[in-house]
């Protein structure tokens, strides 16, 4: 068994990103997959999310790409969910980030690091901070699929085609593995959903069929710090999740 690895991706905040993130490894994991989830954030909103707790001195991807003798097997922490774990980050991955623009291939240093995690999971799931930093250049040339959150405003096309040229550059100008996920979307502003939806036309193939509502259990199950299944179920965000889930199970097929 090898991991699939799933890049969350876009520098645009407000997104829904790390929520996906979150709900995407929840619903892999209560689908039976084993699933890790690798927070690049250095906000460490999946983390603290997920109800992560850190003790002082404890080992997150800060050590990972600050020492490249530190495993990530070594940092990698269990969540209330059986098959779901997470790679940890920390506030301070940021100064690290800043070094590593001067080291050589830097690109490659999160791929090379979960090499000895993939045969443990079924599916990895990045979470990218929203910058089109050094770090999101990892979590992108580690991908198997890279998945972009657009939310339904105006001006989303603008951040896609930002963030398309950057795996262009990464992954090769054919290198066709992306999608786009629609988020926050409101049924009832029409007149928007449909000028979004033009901008968005000449990626039409790309979007996937699941869209994910404006639903504040949403925000509040982070808050509370659970996944979105755990705290409502039955709320719009949960049935949307829930069925992107399985838009990802069946991808490919």
């Amino acid at each position: 068994m090898s991991a699939k690895t799933i890049t969350i991706a876009t520098h645009k905040g407000g997104t829904g990103k790390t929520v996906t993130a979150m709900a995407l490894g929840a619903g892999l994991a209560r689908a039976g997959k084993k699933t890790l989830i690798v927070d690049l954030d250095p906000q460490a909103h999946s983390t603290i999310g997920l109800g992560v707790e850190l003790a002082n001195g404890e080992p997150t991807l800060r050590d990972v790409f600050s020492e490249p003798s530190t495993p990530i097997t070594k940092i990698i922490r269990d969540t209330h969910l059986n098959l779901l774990r997470l790679a940890p980050s920390h506030i301070r991955l940021e100064r690290v980030a800043h070094s590593l623009y001067a080291r050589p291939k830097r690109e490659e240093l999160l791929r090379r690091a979960l090499r000895e995690a993939r045969d443990g999971y079924d599916f990895i799931v990045i979470d990218c901070p929203p910058s089109l930093g050094v770090l999101t250049e990892t979590g992108i040339a580690a991908a198997d699929l890279a998945l972009i959150p657009s939310q339904m405003e105006a001006r989303a096309a603008d951040g896609i085609v930002d963030l398309l040229e950057l795996i262009a550059v990464l992954k090769g100008e054919g290198w066709d593995e992306w999608r786009i996920l629609l988020t926050k979307v409101d049924s009832r502003k029409t007149v928007t959903n449909e000028a979004v939806m033009a901008a968005l036309s000449r990626w039409k193939a790309k979007i996937l069929k699941t869209t994910i509502p404006q639903s504040e259990p949403l925000n509040q199950a982070q808050i509370e710090r659970t996944d979105i299944f755990t705290y409502d179920p039955d709320s719009k965000g949960a049935l949307a999740y829930k069925a992107l889930t399985e838009e990802i199970l069946n991808y490919g097929n």
